[in-house]
């Protein structure tokens, strides 16, 4: 199946409702869902008959390499004019009324730099009509975030396997964007968060020289970039721990760490209990706050733990790593099938640490599909 076919199709059906003629693509994942181009600095010009990448002579033997059925129509600036120039040109030369454009991810200079030159045409805001495409993921789509999990869990083993009890909180994320690429990856999917003890606490701790040994517990949010991206999340015993007293106040103590774990697990199945098609994405994080809002782990002195719940549950994933849908309360998104989602309930109790647990999911027909295998341990090393 002619994947990229289907989804320019699909998005020619989607602007001619809004009574446009065309779109100007300028988001770099927008215009690689597109042509399947994983360059950068291009634009994709999309109408009923033409469908025209512009881009630089950097790029023309990649182009050739990822886009074959485009090098016809491709244009391919020389150094001394501008992609918004050349993309002028193209927009003059079809005349084509009215243009949409990407006013998310086109500036307004970038905008009236195109639109002073492009006087044949007309340029009108659009928002959210690729995004929209891209949350329902095809069948090349799944394969790839799968691929993207199966390589981040096999970085997640080569990470336990080799942690010292001397190793940093930056030591640790360097090793993990290490083994993501031995691993199969070509990068990793977002800078990995490596918080050791009470840092848990901070839900994207910023590293620090605190060693692993210096703490009870270890939080890491990791995933692996293959072109399609994955996101998890685990939190675990040390193997390496300094029991938490009230003399080293290295972490809070009088919090049972198995008991607030446990709480947010079940956090997430309950979420996972409504994660269906037709389901408003509000309703899967209500879930979580509510689960969380009946657990009440011993020696906890919080009258609600969902109050440390500070986030939303969840979002999509695919060519970035936060995309459509934003499944949180302050959303208005529907589940639909073969829509790839996260969902990571967390509890951040300050002085103590953190809990979060983070797995993918596609909406399948029949429900949610787990799509990460790791196993819901605290003491998954030991």
């Amino acid at each position: 199946m002619n994947y990229l076919h289907s989804r320019r199709t699909n998005l020619l059906n989607k602007i001619k409702a809004d009574a446009l003629e065309g779109l100007l693509v300028t988001g770099p994942s927008n215009v690689e869902y597109l042509t399947g181009f994983g360059g950068g600095d291009s634009y994709f010009v999309l109408t009923p008959k033409h469908a025209i990448l512009v881009s630089d002579t950097r790029y023309e033997e990649q182009i050739k390499e990822e886009c074959p059925d485009l090098v016809g129509e491709a244009v391919i600036r020389p150094h001394n004019k501008t992609t918004p120039e050349a993309t002028a040109e193209v927009l003059n030369r079809l005349a084509v009324k009215p243009m949409g454009f990407e006013s998310a991810h086109l500036s307004v200079e970038l905008r009236d730099a195109i639109g002073e030159k492009a006087n044949k045409t007309t340029l009108a805001p659009t928002a959210g009509r690729v995004e929209s495409l891209r949350a329902i993921k095809d069948a090349s789509e799944v394969a790839a975030i799968r691929k993207a999990i199966e390589v981040a869990e096999r970085a997640f083993g080569m990470f336990t396997a080799m942690l010292r009890d001397t190793d940093t909180e930056k030591d640790m994320i360097d090793a993990m964007e290490a083994y993501l690429r031995r691993a199969g990856a070509t990068r990793a999917s977002f800078p990995p968060i490596c918080a050791v003890g009470e840092r848990g606490a901070l839900p994207h701790a910023p590293a620090t020289s605190r060693q692993l040994g210096e703490g009870s517990k270890l939080l890491v949010d990791w995933g692996a970039d293959v072109g399609y991206k994955s996101d998890i999340t685990r939190v675990f015993r040390s193997p390496f721990p300094t029991p938490p007293t009230r003399k080293n106040k290295q972490e809070r103590v009088g919090l049972n760490f198995e008991a607030i774990y446990e709480a947010v697990r079940v956090a997430q199945e309950a979420a996972v209990g409504v994660l269906r098609a037709g389901t408003a994405v509000k309703d899967v994080d209500t879930a979580a706050r509510k689960s969380l809002s009946k657990s009440k782990p011993k020696d906890f002195d919080g009258e609600d733990l969902a109050d440390y719940f500070t986030h939303g549950i969840g979002h999509g994933i695919g060519l970035e790593t936060h995309e459509f849908p934003r499944i949180r309360q302050n959303s208005d998104d529907v589940l639909e099938v073969g829509m790839v989602v996260t969902l990571e309930p967390g509890v951040y109790i300050p002085g103590w640490g953190g809990v979060r647990l983070e797995d993918d999911f596609l909406i399948g027909k029949d429900g949610p599909i787990r799509l990460t295998t790791l196993p819901h341990d605290p003491n998954v090393i030991g």
